[in-house]
């Protein structure tokens, strides 16, 4: 078998998923936390504003006009954390998208081309 080497904060941060999914299905403690702990934090401050009011418009979130910055990205944030995403599908299509070198315009194509 070949062996790679993993750096120690990969190492670590594997490690700590593995525990940290454990945790998760042991039900020891009634404090269970609002946010998910296996979910990424995302840092919407590096996205323009722009591109926050796009979505924001894109999925018709209610707000006042004329909101500033950050009030978009907590708004916007709040919305974010409650989007449903099924992994093994998204990985999947990820996986496959490489291996073929597609992408969506690709997939679209094909699928009226049948």
């Amino acid at each position: 078998a070949r062996h790679l080497y993993i750096c120690d904060f990969h190492k670590n941060l594997i490690q700590s998923v593995r525990n940290r999914r454990k945790r998760k299905g042991s039900d020891d403690d009634g404090d269970s936390p609002v946010q998910d702990i296996d979910t990424p934090e995302v840092d919407l401050y590096q996205l323009q504003v722009n591109t926050l009011r796009r979505y924001k418009r894109h999925f018709k979130l209610q707000t006042r006009p004329g909101l500033n910055k950050a009030q978009l990205v907590e708004i916007i944030g709040c919305h974010f954390r409650t989007i449903p995403v099924n992994e093994k599908d998204t990985l999947t299509y990820f996986i496959y998208s490489v291996k073929n070198d597609k992408n969506k315009a690709d997939l679209k194509m094909d699928s009226g081309v049948h």
